[in-house]
């Protein structure tokens, strides 16, 4: 005995009821998670303490220069590249801070101003930086 008539061919519409149960459970978690995203933390932020950092001055600060024609500075002061390992040491043997700025021109060669640096690490520099503008 057949429910339904006798020839019951292929449906061709769409059972909907699996997707409504998901959508359904898929609106369950958002509604459960959204109150527990939405809680706030109470933090006690301290204040802002009220320091002054001293800034080194430009007379204790050595910067090496380098221009595009590639001539080589010390403070301002031109040396020879051949005398440039023997005035860094110089500086650096009286001072407890080994560190030395460059202030290199964009359009300097590259290798040269690595062999600057190289040179002045050789010499006892222990901290390079590079100034930019």
């Amino acid at each position: 005995m057949a429910f339904g008539g006798a020839s019951v061919g292929v449906r061709s519409e769409i059972n909907v009821t699996p997707l409504v149960d998901v959508v359904l459970v898929l609106l369950i978690i958002f509604m459960v998670m959204t109150p527990m995203l939405l809680k706030e933390i109470s933090l006690t932020v301290p204040e802002k303490a009220e320091t002054t950092i001293v800034q080194p001055t430009a007379a204790s600060q050595v910067v090496v220069s380098l221009s595009r024609e590639g001539t080589i500075q010390i403070n301002h002061e031109p040396i020879a590249e051949s005398l440039l390992t023997e005035k860094i040491h110089e500086i650096m043997s009286a001072r407890a801070e080994k560190l030395v700025f460059f202030d290199i021109d964009d359009e300097a060669p590259y290798g040269e101003a690595m062999h600057v640096m190289d040179v002045c690490r050789g010499a006892g520099v222990k901290t390079l930086g590079i100034m930019t503008k």
